[in-house]
């Protein structure tokens, strides 16, 4: 298991250096092809193209891989939870990929290229932080104090993520953001994207915190 994990986040990494390297070849060396908008009706193949292609298809690939695995993953820790009423167990250092997150930042560069706003919702994966401390508690058993402190650590960063969500949405709906829709638009899509980070990595963090602190408060008594 943990071979697979080093496996996925080292493939994952791989994947987006030889993107960041074959988007950086296209555009020095090759005008640049595959990276802006084209007619593909009129498009002849050129070796050129080969690096972009290989690296696009390789991050498809990785994407299919990586959403297959967590299926099959998180179908075998349901039933291993459900039998062994512990928590799931986790490498603390998935939260690496949690540093994805600031893929989310090229959205700015991929915009003012060709208007392209998906990859603002890599910002989504902010909220894999929250891997590290689902990680440090993997195998804990799941008595009814640990569970009410889940259900109030998820109440609490529901609440937190749905006021960040409503101001969002109370700012954005004023108007165009700096006179335009397009703007509006990557604002929501932000906004959403960084709430719902937010909510999986607090539920997370906070059920840590409700844990570690109740064990302090026994220690000390």
């Amino acid at each position: 298991m943990k071979q697979r994990t080093k496996l996925l986040i080292g493939w994952g990494i791989g994947c987006v250096v030889l993107l960041l390297a074959s988007s950086w070849y296209a555009v020095t060396f090759n005008d640049p092809r595959l990276v802006v908008p084209m007619d593909f009706q009129s498009y002849k193949f050129q070796i050129k193209d080969l690096p972009m292609m290989l690296s696009v298809s390789l991050a498809c690939i990785y994407g299919i891989t990586l959403l297959i695995t967590l299926a099959f993953s998180g179908c075998r820790q349901r039933q291993q939870i459900e039998s062994t009423n512990k928590t799931r167990k986790l490498n603390p250092k998935l939260g690496f990929l949690g540093f994805f997150g600031f893929l989310g930042f090229g959205g700015f560069w991929t915009y003012s290229v060709d208007g392209s706003v998906f990859p603002f919702a890599f910002f989504l994966f902010f909220g894999f932080f929250g891997f590290y401390y689902e990680g440090k508690m993997s195998g804990t058993f799941m008595d009814e104090r640990f569970r009410e402190n889940a259900a109030r650590a998820n109440l609490k960063a529901s609440n937190i993520a749905l006021s960040v969500i409503f101001l969002a949405l109370l700012i954005l709906c004023q108007g165009k953001l700096f006179g335009s829709l397009d703007y509006t638009l990557i604002g929501v899509i932000i906004a959403l994207s960084l709430a719902l980070a937010l909510r999986m990595f607090l539920s997370e963090y906070l059920l840590y915190r409700y844990d570690h602190d109740d064990h302090a408060v026994e220690s000390e008594d």
